[in-house]
């Protein structure tokens, strides 16, 4: 009876229990976010303003090098700086002489925006599902406070209707704009707790007619030029990127590359150019939890302005399904929740004027690149009469599905990685930067040892480690990723080993199969890399190359061992420095500055933007960064171009060693296996091929391998010329005609390198 009852009413016991768990799940969220929410009273009395926002004051010098003036204005807590070397003044804000606000051009939002030194977003608490609201210091900021310093000037920004002080510190420092926000000097006295500090934000705004661009970091580098205006839609969109990982972390959003990458920052700059001068901003301290926000002319106002977004607090989603609180009824969608606490770290950033030569993204990257060597951020990996190397990915196995067990699909083994490198070696190459993927068993479920048998196993690895004694040049890398773990990967513990978001659930996926996948804890990665070294401890010339620790950087709340975005970067740099104790070579996909003083070898960097509606050009700012110290490829493989030698050119523009992506086996064997990024890459197919390449590039362009790349000049779209510090000059030609510069024949589809600045 009871039987055929439960039988009869199986779906809609399940159902009920599927409910169940659902709301319970809920409820705990809930109860989550108010364990986490911040405690307050209501004691707070907005005090008496000290500002009057019609007094436009005046500025007066508070601080002055032999290079640089800073002035400050009382009345509007403003800064401006003087380029004492041109004479240029970069406004800290907007005045009529910027952007004429008289006669109803702006409202008066938009002009209090432009007055603002800066903005600050913030939550109410007590209407916790209220959404954020926005202030300006240009008409909310009814405090100023200023303390004049030795070589500057501290000032804090009181919103007294919420209750939030800011004290942001201006000083000149070696020919240097540096500001600091401490997070101590941040002040919530009432209900509402800041999440947001746009920073200056329209320092050095200018309309089109200064003539100049915006650069930012999206990609490889992009620029916004000020005189293709009137080209663009008539509703122009600003650009925001997010520095290291996006802000707002879903696992899912981890693999769609492009996508995620699009709103991502591998470095904390931006610049501005205004005519024959430039202002280049680089977040210093604190740069984990920042975003770079970009908004060309036409964007509400005609004016071109870039900044930096702080954000002081982690800010995450609540899925608020149908249920009954004790505040009330919380009925679908999300609701965002602020964390507890400000995130514990000081805000500095430092502004460098650049003028006439230097003024422009060449210049920027120099300036950065000089920056990270000071400050050992950038490790000199290429010594002097370094031999130009060829860049290799060989995919060594793959599976393909079967009824009952997955069948393993070798493409490459480690045999035939030596045979490889053999036949490069006769015929004349033996300088190679050699990445081996999917080598281990269960390398789909995140095993990070466990050389497959079918390659050759333990024994076969070891060969090839031999091999390496007898050829030096060979760097060899294995592949792996410690920051992704699957259900099925052994030894993980979701509660220890599993990074969690800010309502105590694990950051995860699951897929259709089952498996779960997640992202894994930083301290728990950097364990794994350390047993994985003790592993790898018998085969002292193997590298090793990370897939995910410069790409991917998040704060974790787990409570067995929690993490800061900031604190996560520590840990990485932890464990690259781990690595690099142990004397082996690292190579790093994905460019995270914080990567640059352990890696001897960076692949898959973006060759271009990605491409938003504002971008005029793409530009290589990052490689101009590295270029000389750290060899690198680009995400463009030769045997994958639909050009060779349009590939080959952009190889050529962006200072990348040639690349190839290949497997021993016919590529045929990869169909039906779901590999689908492989679809010519046989060795044997490719041999010749890549053999010329290489001798290509070594016979021409030896001569600015391990050379500063020092400029990059768009003479029209389709002619471009990248100098170098010695004094080479490379004419790149993408058009389909013969183009003409500056004295130089370029043939179509060709380059021609010119020495010692003569063309």
């Amino acid at each position: 009876m009871v039987k055929q009852f439960l039988k009869e009413r199986l779906g809609t016991i399940i159902l009920f229990v599927i409910l169940a768990i659902f709301l319970v799940w809920g409820y705990f969220s809930i109860q989550k976010a108010r364990s986490n929410a911040i405690t307050f009273t209501d004691e707070y009395e907005e005090p008496e303003g000290n500002v009057d926002f019609e007094d436009e004051g005046r500025y007066v010098s508070v601080a002055k090098t032999d290079k640089l003036e800073l002035f400050y204005n009382e009345a509007k807590g403003a800064i401006q700086v003087k380029n004492l070397e041109s004479g240029y003044l970069w406004k800290g804000i907007c005045d009529n002489d910027v952007y004429d606000m008289s006669g109803g051009s702006v409202n008066k939002m938009w002009k209090s925006y432009l007055q603002s030194p800066i903005t600050i977003t913030y939550n109410n608490l007590k209407r916790r599902d209220s959404g954020a609201r926005t202030e300006y210091a240009g008409k909310d900021c009814k405090w100023l406070e200023a303390e004049y310093l030795d070589n500057g000037v501290s000032v804090t920004y009181g919103f007294t209707t919420p209750g939030i002080y800011v004290t942001v510190e201006y000083t000149l420092e070696d020919d240097q704009l540096v500001v600091r926000i401490p997070v101590d000097k941040i002040q919530e006295k009432a209900r509402f707790a800041v999440t947001t500090i746009e920073l200056l934000p329209y320092f050095g705004a200018s309309r089109n007619e200064a003539g100049g661009y915006l650069f930012y970091p999206d990609g490889s580098g992009a620029i916004t030029t000020y005189e293709k205006a009137d080209t663009r839609p008539s509703n122009v969109l600003g650009a925001s990127y997010y520095t290291y990982t996006n802000r707002f972390l879903a696992f899912q959003n981890l693999f769609d590359y492009d996508s995620y990458n699009r709103y991502t920052a591998a470095m904390p700059v931006y610049g501005i150019k205004n005519g024959d001068d430039a202002l280049f901003a680089v977040f210093t301290e604190g740069a984990e939890n920042t975003g770079i926000v970009v908004y060309p002319s036409g964007y509400v106002v005609d004016l071109n302005h870039a900044g930096f977004e702080i954000y002081t607090r982690n800010v995450y989603n609540v899925n608020a399904n149908s249920m009954s609180t004790a505040e009330g009824s919380a009925t679908g969608g999300s609701i965002q929740r602020v964390d507890k606490y400000l995130i514990p770290e000081n805000r500095e950033v430092r502004y460098f004027f650049l003028s006439g030569e230097e003024a422009d993204y060449g210049g920027m990257a120099a300036t950065y690149r000089d920056y990270l060597v000071e400050n050992d951020l950038l490790k000199a990996a290429i010594a002097p009469g370094d031999e130009m190397p060829l860049a290799l990915e060989l995919l060594m196995g793959t599976t393909k599905g079967g009824m009952v067990f997955d069948e393993y699909v070798t493409m490459t083994d480690f045999d035939q990685v030596q045979e490889i490198l053999g036949r490069l070696s006769d015929a004349g190459i033996n300088r190679t930067e050699v990445l081996l993927s999917a080598w281990m068993k269960g390398y789909d479920e995140y095993e990070y040892w466990g050389p497959a048998r079918q390659l050759g196993g333990t024994g076969g690895l070891k060969d090839l480690n031999k091999y390496l004694e007898t050829a030096p040049g060979n760097r060899v890398y294995l592949e792996n990723a410690f920051m992704f773990a699957s259900s099925e990967t052994s030894g993980m513990s979701e509660k220890d080993d599993v990074a969690y978001d800010g309502l105590n659930l694990e950051i995860s996926a699951t897929n259709m199969d089952g498996t779960v996948f997640y992202l894994v804890n930083p301290l728990s990665a950097y364990k794994r890399n350390l047993k994985f070294l003790d592993k790898l401890e018998k085969y002292d010339l193997l590298g090793v190359a990370y897939a995910d620790v410069g790409q991917y950087a998040y704060a974790d709340f787990n409570e067995t061992a929690s993490y800061t975005k900031t604190a996560a970067v520590a840990q990485l740099r932890e464990l690259l420095g781990s690595t690099a104790d142990t004397n082996r070579y690292i190579a790093s996909q994905g460019a995270n500055q914080y990567v640059y003083s352990y890696t001897d070898y960076l692949f898959d960097l973006r060759e271009d933007s990605y491409g938003f509606s504002i971008t005029d050009y793409a530009v290589p700012f990052l490689q101009m960064v590295v270029s000389g110290r750290i060899p690198y490829s680009t995400e463009g493989a030769g045997n994958l171009s639909y050009d060779l030698q349009t590939q080959k050119l952009k190889w050529i523009e962006y200072g990348a060693v040639p690349y190839f992506h290949l497997t021993y086996e016919s590529a045929l064997k990869l169909r039906d296996t779901g590999y689908e990024r492989l679809f010519s890459s046989t060795y044997d197919d490719w041999e010749g091929v890549m053999v010329d390449t290489y001798k290509e590039f070594r016979d021409n362009l030896s001569c600015v391998y391990g050379v500063q790349m020092t400029d990059h000049s768009y003479l029209t779209d389709d002619l471009i010329r990248v100098d170098y510090a010695n004094g080479i000059s490379i004419y790149i030609n993408y058009g389909g005609e013969e183009a003409k510069a500056e004295g130089v024949t370029v043939p179509a589809k060709s380059y021609v390198i010119v020495e010692g600045g003569e063309r």
